[in-house]
């Protein structure tokens, strides 16, 4: 696998960041994954709009351009043998390394930022997700992201062990709830139910993390004449749904037809959410289409 580390192309297993690398010791950086269809990225100026405002909370510097960008992701994506197909990239930033200071505290602009590039496959199984629906479980506070949850930041062991338990539950997601038992965004996914034919999401005002997809879930929903809102969404309210979903950059729109081994809804996909796919899908071939 070919990677891309501080400028250069080079073989994985011979890419190289510092063990004093602050987004090694202390997960100080942030992150931003997003799909390639054919080798082209989709939304990839959002994606580095995000990740500069959220380099900026950190006091990160962020020193990604965007033609630059899609120049090396596009190189990257041939290079692993990807260029006629889609996959994903993830872009990496973080704080880089100070021998003088390992834990800095002052000064932040003044450290050079480790910044690195991947692209590799879509998850196996992610077609089937889209076509059949996955199954979930809801798990309690304790598995929540906890501090700053708004950020894609490197400290990602939360979302990791949410994910090893939903995969020990034979799930393929899991929803994060808090103490009052309020659920607010899958580990890797944002939220989505349909109640008596409207569409609700969690709040992004909430403790979660508002992708990019769910905000574009949201003004395709609007286009539709789909009724759609922001609410609260207290744990009992996903046995009620008639559909629930989940979204994500690389996974697109991807059903839940099973939840704590119980059906949702009738057990299948349901019509809005095939509505909504199928929407997604024509508007990222649009976009792609008007920018080449």
């Amino acid at each position: 696998m070919i990677v891309h580390v501080n400028g250069n192309f080079c073989d994985a297993r011979e890419a190289a960041v510092s063990p004093l690398d602050g987004g090694y010791l202390f997960g100080d950086g942030v992150f931003t994954t997003l799909r390639l269809y054919a080798g082209r990225p989709y939304d990839l100026t959002g994606h580095l709009e995000r990740l500069r405002r959220q380099a900026g909370v950190l006091v990160l510097p962020c020193p990604l351009q965007r033609e630059a960008v899609a120049e090396v992701l596009g190189e990257l994506a041939m290079r692993n043998g990807l260029g006629a197909t889609d996959a994903r990239a993830r872009l990496t930033v973080s704080r880089g390394t100070d021998l003088e200071r390992l834990q800095p505290l002052t000064e932040l602009e003044s450290l050079q930022a480790t910044v690195s590039m991947i692209v590799d496959r879509l998850p196996a199984d992610l077609a089937t997700w889209q076509a059949q629906g996955i199954a979930v479980c809801v798990l309690d506070a304790s598995y929540s992201r906890g501090v700053r949850p708004e950020l894609k930041s490197l400290c990602y062991l939360p979302s990791l062990l949410a994910l090893r338990q939903a995969a020990a539950q034979g799930c393929q997601e899991a929803l994060l709830s808090d103490r009052e038992g309020k659920v607010w965004e899958g580990a890797v996914s944002n939220l989505f139910l349909v109640r008596d034919g409207c569409l609700c999401t969690p709040p992004a005002a909430g403790p979660l993390l508002a992708g990019r997809t769910r905000a574009r879930l949201l003004a395709l929903a609007e286009e539709l004449k789909i009724p759609s809102r922001e609410l609260v969404v207290p744990r009992e309210a996903l046995d009620t749904a008639e559909e629930i979903f989940l979204t994500g950059s690389v996974k697109e729109v991807v059903p839940i037809v099973r939840m704590d081994e119980r059906p949702v809804g009738n057990g299948r996909p349901g019509a809005v959410t095939r509505r909504l796919q199928e929407a997604y899908r024509l508007h990222v071939q649009q976009e792609l289409a008007e920018t080449t």
